[in-house]
């Protein structure tokens, strides 16, 4: 259960929303690559008015034959992890069907998952935490 944001640290806000991607990879199939070198932080102020820390880590994969089913096996279980959730399907211009559901919830600011044939894509941010961006950067001292 997520923390009140007045309360939230950054790290906290950080592993909410790791654990929430993982569930996603792993209910949506597929090999994932991350679009970055693990969480990548910046700077933002908490709903108390300090200095906090907030997370994107998206993540791409390949296609699937049939992304319909991808996408409600991903709504189901937000659903069950207790996130709302919105689902789409919007024809593209390049003929595809782009399946998606989001979601903004207590656990993250953000979650989008979408698929169609050709690749799957996560993209999320985390809520904002208390803390410092300089302890979440590689070399920060």
């Amino acid at each position: 259960m997520a923390e009140p944001p007045d309360s939230l640290t950054a790290e906290r806000a950080s592993d909410q929303m790791q654990a929430l991607v993982r569930v996603t990879m792993v209910t949506a199939g597929g090999n994932w690559t991350s679009e970055s070198n693990g969480p990548s932080p910046d700077r933002c102020t908490t709903a108390a008015g300090t200095d906090g820390v907030v997370f994107s880590w998206d993540q791409t994969s390949d296609g699937v034959d049939d992304p319909g089913p991808a996408v409600d096996r991903v709504d189901r279980a937000w659903r069950e992890e207790g996130l709302s959730t919105n689902t789409q399907s919007v024809k593209r211009a390049d003929g595809k069907i782009l399946h998606r559901v989001g979601s903004t919830d207590d656990d993250v600011d953000s979650i989008l998952f979408a698929a169609t044939t050709s690749r799957m894509t996560i993209q999320v941010q985390s809520l904002c935490g208390a803390g410092d961006v300089d302890d979440f950067i590689d070399g920060g001292d």
